[in-house]
């Protein structure tokens, strides 16, 4: 290399160091005027990473990449090989080529000693394809090799990834322990690695999101939104507003929730497109619970080969009568399971729901045990608050009362901190339900209490659903709202042919569809519309006159 293009470099380099991505940019352009050096494609590569130009960025480490080899600079080469490797999944979701870059460096690894750069590989590469269990195993081992080798970046890269599959395991304090090294290392100046440090916070917040950890979920979205902001990182300002967003969501702030997964989805496009996924699936699975299904289905539209979108995939198909195609989902995400750990939770939850539907009490009774074993992992209020409230509900449905108003209590007590949340609002409906034949003005209370909440946060199945319930408490004073928006395009057309006096078995002929499932639209249209009879849906529709 020139002195000159080595002066470039130097400078390239220095910038990058102080988050200067534009002047770096300039820097080692001006070095490859001088002289085509792998040093300066690399680092123009991590440069244009960071102003995301993310094709840019691919196409120099690419050319980086080569020239390395071809220099004999194994070591470097192969490193690249797997970052490249992972980027194209968060470009492109392709597996394909990232899985022929890590095969491409696992080639070249054959020719290494041990050394660190062996250790990075297998790490970046397990981060993507290992299950948990071989994710922490070769962890640790990457920690010591980065102790061995002087290399802190290696020790607090495999700290967070050893401890986010600890709690994939539902160990959660052996887990957050090596997460709380992790970031102690990057926020002590230790690592002088803004992207490693950017990875290990991303880490950090899937993390917390898995332990339903919403405290400290929310502390560590405050710090890595600051870092990104002062750093100018797009991608983990992004990967910043998924994870908040899903943090509004669960607090009941949906609105905040829409707009901050909205700006997620926008900002991701305009980079690192395939991980728009998670933002598409987390806003997917609040139009559910908005009752905007026809949103719904559009956002998930080509995502039904992501595992991650098999709950809101289920909840879209139960909320349109479909219980068999919901089932069916739930029963292929959890085919390798019991043992469940929390990462199952949501699914195991849902599917106690899909089997409350379908009123399958011998499989329903086979599902206790498993969340008794999920209640005692669970360590945050949040997924204790769920795995009680699904317990309770299988109690309810079992008729056993008394069971059933213990969870619901002991549900009730763990979401203080998140009163206005729809899973609060639920645990009061469910709580209401257990006191109908007993208690019944304490009924109507627990029942105005969700109905409160749910129209708060516009729930609006949810919402209907309360107010079903207090008119056959025979409360006064309920408020109605009733409109063709709470129908889905479905349950709408189903109104319209119950309006023409058409039954349920001349509803399924001429959709095609069977009768109970009919039966199930049209007790939705019932809780939705706040109604007693076919006669009453069929006044709405004369009233109303919803378009086509």
């Amino acid at each position: 290399m020139s002195a000159s293009a080595q002066r470039y470099t130097d400078h390239g380099f220095d910038a990058l160091g102080k988050a200067e991505w534009l002047r770096a940019k300039q820097c080692f352009e001006q070095a490859l005027q001088a002289a085509r050096a792998p040093e300066a494609y690399d680092g123009l590569g991590i440069a244009c990473w960071w102003l995301n130009d993310i094709r840019a960025a691919h196409h120099y480490r690419t050319l980086a990449y080569n020239e390395f080899r071809q220099a004999g600079d194994v070591r470097r080469a192969v490193v690249i090989a797997c970052w490249l490797g992972r980027e194209q999944v968060f470009l492109d979701s392709n597996v394909t080529a990232m899985q022929g870059w890590f095969a491409r460096a696992d080639s070249l690894l054959q020719t290494l000693p041990p050394c660190a750069e062996r250790a990075w590989c297998r790490l970046l590469r397990a981060s993507m394809l290992a299950t948990s269990q071989a994710l922490e195993q070769i962890a640790l081992e990457s920690i010591e090799a980065g102790r061995a080798f002087y290399d802190s970046r290696l020790e607090a890269f495999a700290l967070a990834y050893c401890g986010l599959a600890q709690i994939n395991q539902s160990r959660i304090d052996d887990g957050m322990r090596r997460l709380d090294e992790a970031m102690i290392m990057t926020t002590n100046g230790e690592l002088r690695d803004f992207m490693v440090t950017s990875e290990i916070f991303c880490v950090m917040l899937s993390a917390c999101e898995i332990a339903g950890d919403l405290v400290r979920s929310e502390q560590w979205c405050q710090k890595a939104w600051a870092f990104a902001e002062e750093y100018h990182c797009p991608y983990l300002s992004a990967y910043c507003r998924t994870t908040y967003g899903s943090i509004l969501y669960a607090m009941g702030r949906w609105q905040e929730a829409e707009d901050t997964l909205t700006q997620a989805i926008r900002a991701f496009e305009q980079g690192h497109r395939g991980l728009r996924l998670h933002a598409l699936i987390r806003l997917a699975g609040l139009r559910v619970h908005q009752s905007r299904l026809d949103e719904a289905r559009l956002l998930l539209d080509g995502l039904q080969d992501q595992e991650s979108a098999a709950l809101p995939l289920a909840q879209l198909h139960l909320a349109k009568g479909e219980i068999e195609v919901a089932k069916a989902l739930l029963e292929h995400s959890l085919r390798a399971c019991p043992p469940y750990t929390l990462q199952h939770l949501p699914n195991l939850a849902l599917l106690v729901e899909v089997l409350l539907a379908a009123d399958d009490k011998s499989a329903l009774q086979s599902q206790l045990a498993h969340l008794a074993d999920l209640a005692r992992q669970a360590q945050s209020s949040q997924l204790l608050a769920q795995a009680d409230l699904v317990k309770g509900r299988v109690y309810l449905h079992l008729g056993e009362l008394a069971q059933a108003k213990q969870c619901f209590a002991l549900a009730m007590e763990q979401v203080q901190a998140f009163q206005q949340s729809l899973i609060a609002g639920q645990i009061r409906l469910n709580m209401a339900r257990t006191l109908v034949d007993t208690d019944s003005p304490g009924a109507i209370v627990w029942a105005k209490a969700a109905l409160a909440t749910f129209e708060r946060i516009q729930a609006a199945h949810d919402a209907a659903t309360a107010r079903g319930l207090l008119r056959a408490l025979g409360a006064g004073g309920v408020s109605m709202a009733r409109s063709p928006a709470l129908l889905t395009q479905r349950e709408l057309e189903i109104a319209k042919l119950v309006s023409q006096g058409l039954t349920n078995r001349e509803i399924s002929q001429h959709l095609v569809i069977s009768i109970k499932t009919v039966e199930h639209h049209v007790s939705q249209i019932l809780n939705k519309l706040d109604v007693r009879s076919r006669t009453e849906i069929a006044t709405f529709i004369v009233l109303s006159n919803p378009t086509e």
